[in-house]
């Protein structure tokens, strides 16, 4: 969930969870990451966890290289996009600002940085946490948190830094990619989204994409459980090739699994989503995404008004030297 200072709101967009289940040693690494409308102030995030986790911080590498598996990219479609420009009309018409920059460009989101804490099963780490970093709770959220600490769920609070780059704050922000390992009977995730103080009317959540990574397929335990859009068998070279992509893995899962993906909505109440195992399934795999390449280029007009008469030019004072051949006479 989020925490914002007082009188600010910050609203999630979107987000991303994958759970790698190891039943061999009885671990479940949680990697997740979030995009926020865009802020520039700094925020919390509180993440439970059923049990207390090692929390690292993740390189922007790990995030693209699971993507990459579940959404697959296709080839590049190349595009030439030929404008005719004017020079004289540029020195007429001057365009006012210097166009988006790179954090307020919405094609590649900033990333923000992230600093932990154990926040544990107890109220008063919690308070404690929000009133030094200057954060606040509404009251759905703070029920949410009590129903959680009630049934063993542990705490993990992050301050969210977004970047500093000039007063406007970019239209979207991506937060850290988190990485929480801990001990697990089963993959579990606490996957409900209450509201920061109360409800929007007819609000559910931003979209919620799931994960699991585990010896075998599975199952949500909600009813009709979800399709899902991906779902393959891993080999243990997969998972070291997107450990070379990603440029190391925070989870000890190496051998051969099965990864499933769900896009789910938010359960309602305590919002533990359980996953538990299923018969295998079919393979499920997205239809690659094209990647578009457009390629710009301008032609002023004067530039092809001057080749014109160039080539008009050449033409007139050579081409009429030349005359018509003469007949020899004989």
């Amino acid at each position: 969930m989020v925490a914002p200072a007082p009188g600010e709101r910050v609203e999630l967009l979107r987000e991303y969870a994958l759970l790698i289940f190891d039943p061999l040693t009885g671990t479940q690494t949680l990697v997740v990451q979030h995009e926020f409308a865009g802020t520039s102030t700094p925020f919390g995030l509180i993440i439970p966890t059923p049990a207390p986790p090692k929390v690292s911080v993740e390189s922007e590498r790990l995030r693209r290289a699971i993507r990459n598996r579940r959404h697959p990219v296709g080839k590049i479609q190349r595009t030439l996009d030929l404008r005719l420009v004017s020079w004289l009309g540029g020195c007429a018409v001057r365009q006012v600002g210097d166009g988006p920059t790179e954090a307020e460009d919405p094609k590649r989101p900033p990333n923000a940085g992230a600093r932990t804490a154990q926040l544990g099963n107890a109220p008063e780490p919690l308070h404690e946490w929000l009133l030094s970093n200057g954060f606040t709770l509404g009251p759905a959220q703070a029920t949410w948190l009590n129903q959680l600490r009630a049934v063993g769920w542990h705490l993990t609070g992050v301050v969210v830094t977004p970047p500093q780059r000039g007063l406007a704050p970019p239209p979207v922000v991506r937060g850290p990619v988190l990485a929480f390992t801990h001990p697990a009977e089963s993959p579990a995730f606490a996957a409900a989204h209450p509201s920061f103080s109360l409800p929007r009317p007819g609000g559910d959540g931003p979209p919620l994409e799931v994960a699991v990574l585990t010896e075998w397929a599975v199952t949500t335990e909600q009813q009709p459980p979800p399709e899902p859009f991906y779902a393959d068998t891993l080999s243990g070279r997969d998972v070291a090739r997107i450990g070379n992509e990603a440029g190391g893995l925070p989870w000890a899962f190496r051998r051969d699994g099965t990864l499933t993906a769900f896009q789910i909505e938010r359960p309602s109440g305590i919002g533990v989503l359980r996953f538990s195992r299923a018969d295998p399934l079919p393979a499920v795999r997205p239809t690659p995404t094209p990647r578009l390449r457009e390629y710009r280029l301008r032609v002023p007009v004067e530039l092809l008004i001057l080749l014109i008469g160039l080539i008009v030019w050449i033409w007139m004072r050579f081409g009429r030297r030349q005359g018509p051949p003469s007949r020899l006479k004989g």
